[in-house]
């Protein structure tokens, strides 16, 4: 073989006896989540891996030898990192065992991209198997893949799957496993210098010769795990050792090493794929492709997503379930059953049972106030259920009111995910993004944002930058209303002012969104990477893959979310306890009345806005019906808590995902223009035809 490139097959090895873990690796949008979710039938969890902000599901499935632990990471295009999912996946397979299965998931009809991953897995001497998946989409475009060959290539099976339709699934499960034995020749400074670095290197599970090449790339994430292996002695070694390799070169190592791995994918892909018919396509998918990223019918595609979104959102998920849970469930049954066994466990003088003349005696020991006084009955009491109780405030708000809505919008994500539609948001709306620092990627958290924007903020971990991760979260917090919000905000714009009322609130909405997106790209540091995305087939999803997915967000929901709700409620009731709720909307009057130019009450619903948002424009439908707003006040009110500091629970996030100092900035700049805005609708409202 010529120095720059080659594979030479080694003796194979078959997988040990026993099998530790599964380990799904590929790249993005090939389908590993679905052979997961194929795989793993119990026990499924998503998690945070150690130390970052990546998520990594685990879960369980059944081998003739007893269950085994199987991981899906996060899709990658290249073991040497370039963005934390690809530390986390380079991590995961350090940390591995030899008895541990990589199963790497190609997607066969962009073979080159998948082989480009595959090449330093086989230098790693990992042991594996290869799905080649999306096999039925290769065929439709003609492709014929020399399976066999590609087998002698790599030495590990090669297995043909249709992973959405479960073909090829159970011959993964089953198939003896072997580790690749193969091995590419770099650049002669690169080969001359691995041998003395391989003597410098601790074992770590992989071959001395794929940890000489991570060395070598001059990645931190791999120097900051060296540290902590070998004394500082040996690190200076290493790098003196990189520094000669770069001098010698002239060049920077990783770029040489990443070309060369493409240019054997490349040589690998022309022996084994060849398209033998002209690609078949299949007319509907076909026309939807095409109008879904035109720049006049992808918008008119998207606003029909965005309605059948609404109806099946903001009209079922958030009018008719939440009806159902909140009014009938919760208020007509479990709160009233919950206050009923308060009530008997700690007895006083409640407030609701005085108002309706009922007066519950003590029990003759509570008399004495030295042994427990009423007043700590009435404290734990008012804890649990409560105006701002625990169970009548917060597991009733996260379970009767947003839960639905975030079910139902986990249901509508996943379907446009399966779809394939959603990389082709990204690719129509890239244009207008970057006016505003970011990509096209950013559709994904904007669009969960209007099911909620606590998980919205939370997905953002999917950003490949900084600058990006927080810019999203900014703008989600001030401009993005979630779905139980959106949903008390149509019926008062409708009720109130019309269909005109509601674009004008839209338009006014969209502006300031753009405009402090615009200035955050401006005065944030970083840049913004370009949209680099493998855009799928369109096919009609299954099923069953929308249920594994939305039961794993809903999991993700109820593990991330209802804590953070408990913990607001419970940050409020001490305000109440305190007096201190008042005393805040007291302070807000001057902005509410003068500056805002609304009623008294204004301040009330304003302030509940932050702990609950829906209740914030609830509390404007409250004086509607009263009849103390007009069309102008009720325009104002509805403009200032959409832009408004976004509710508690979502608060606590930002703060858990950008930092206490970070979130100070953003959740002030958003007080701020949330009122700026208000009070300059308030001022223009005579201009505004209403």
């Amino acid at each position: 073989m010529s120095r720059t490139g080659g594979i030479k097959n080694q003796p194979q090895d078959t997988l040990p006896t026993t099998v530790r873990q599964f380990i799904i690796i590929g790249n993005p949008n090939v389908g590993k989540s679905v052979i997961f979710g194929r795989l793993a039938n119990k026990y499924v969890t998503v998690s945070n891996y150690p130390g970052t902000t990546v998520t990594v599901t685990k879960g369980w499935m059944e081998l003739a030898t007893g269950p085994v632990a199987i991981i899906d990471t996060p899709g990658v295009n290249n073991i040497l990192p370039g963005s934390e999912e690809e530390v986390v996946t380079r991590d995961i397979i350090l940390s591995s065992d030899r008895c541990d299965r990589i199963i790497q998931v190609v997607d066969t009809k962009n073979l080159r991209r998948g082989l480009f991953l595959s090449i330093p897995l086989s230098e790693m001497g990992c042991c594996a198997s290869l799905a080649l998946n999306m096999w039925d989409e290769a065929k439709l475009r003609g492709y014929e893949i020399d399976v066999k060959r590609l087998e002698e290539i790599f030495g590990v099976p090669c297995i043909p799957t249709v992973a959405i339709h479960g073909k090829g699934v159970s011959e993964l499960k089953k198939q003896e496993c072997r580790h690749f034995r193969c091995r590419i020749r770099y650049h002669e400074a690169i080969e001359s210098a691995l041998g003395p670095l391989e003597q410098l290197l601790p074992p770590m599970g992989i071959s001395p010769r794929a940890l000489g090449l991570m060395a070598l790339s001059g990645d931190e994430s791999f120097m900051d795990v060296l540290r902590t292996k070998v004394p500082a002695i040996v690190i200076d070694k290493i790098c003196e050792i990189r520094e000669s390799v770069e001098h010698a070169l002239n060049t920077d190592i990783k770029s040489v090493l990443n070309t060369t791995r493409m240019a054997e994918a490349q040589r690998i892909e022309q022996l084994v794929l060849k398209q033998t018919a002209q690609p078949r396509q299949q007319k509907f998918w076909s026309r939807l492709d095409k109008i879904a990223t035109h720049p006049w019918g992808g918008f008119v595609l998207l606003g029909v997503v965005l309605f059948l979104m609404y109806q099946f959102v903001g009209v079922f998920g958030a009018g008719t379930l939440v009806d159902l849970t909140e009014n009938r469930l919760f208020n007509g049954i479990v709160n009233p059953a919950m206050i009923r066994i308060f009530d008997r466990l700690l007895p006083f003088p409640h407030q609701h049972q005085m108002e309706a003349g009922i007066i519950v005696p003590a029990y003759e020991f509570l008399k004495d106030p030295l042994i427990l006084p009423q007043e700590i009955f009435r404290f734990i009491h008012d804890f649990f259920v409560g105006e701002y109780g625990a169970m009548t405030m917060a597991i009733t708000y996260g379970f009767a009111i947003i839960f639905p809505v975030v079910s139902t919008f986990f249901i509508v994500f996943g379907f446009l995910e399966d779809l394939g539609y959603l990389p082709r948001l990204s690719i129509l709306l890239d244009r207008v993004f970057k006016k505003i620092g970011l990509n096209g990627k950013a559709v994904m958290p904007m669009v969960l944002g209007l099911g909620c924007d606590t998980m919205a903020t939370l997905t953002t971990r999917i950003l490949d930058t900084k600058k990006e991760r927080i810019i999203v979260t900014f703008l989600l917090a001030l401009a993005v209303p979630c779905s139980a919000q959106l949903a008390v905000i149509m019926f008062l714009l409708q009720g109130g002012i019309g269909l005109k009322g509601v674009l004008v609130w839209a338009v006014i909405v969209l502006i300031v969104l753009f405009a402090a997106g615009f200035l955050a790209s401006r005065l944030i540091r970083g840049e913004a990477n370009p949209l680099i995305l493998e855009v799928p087939p369109l096919r009609f999803p299954l099923i069953r893959n929308i249920a594994l997915k939305t039961l794993a967000r809903v999991e993700w929901y109820l593990k991330e979310v209802i804590p953070l709700f408990l913990l607001g409620t419970a940050m409020l009731f001490v305000l109440h306890e305190l007096k201190l709720i008042a005393v805040i909307e007291r302070l807000l009057y001057p902005l509410v009345v003068d500056w805002l130019r609304l009623p008294p009450q204004g301040a009330e619903a304003i302030l509940m806005g932050f702990f609950r948002r829906d209740y914030g424009a609830a509390g404007f439908i409250h004086m509607f019906e009263e009849g103390i707003l007009s069309k102008g006040q009720i325009l104002t009110g509805m403009i200032t808590i959409t832009l408004f500091v976004p509710c508690i629970a979502n608060a606590l996030v930002i703060i858990k995902e950008r930092g206490a100092r970070m979130a100070a900035w953003i959740i002030t700049l958003v007080f701020v223009i949330a009122f700026v805005s208000g009070g300059l609708v308030s001022r223009l409202l005579p201009f505004i035809p209403l």
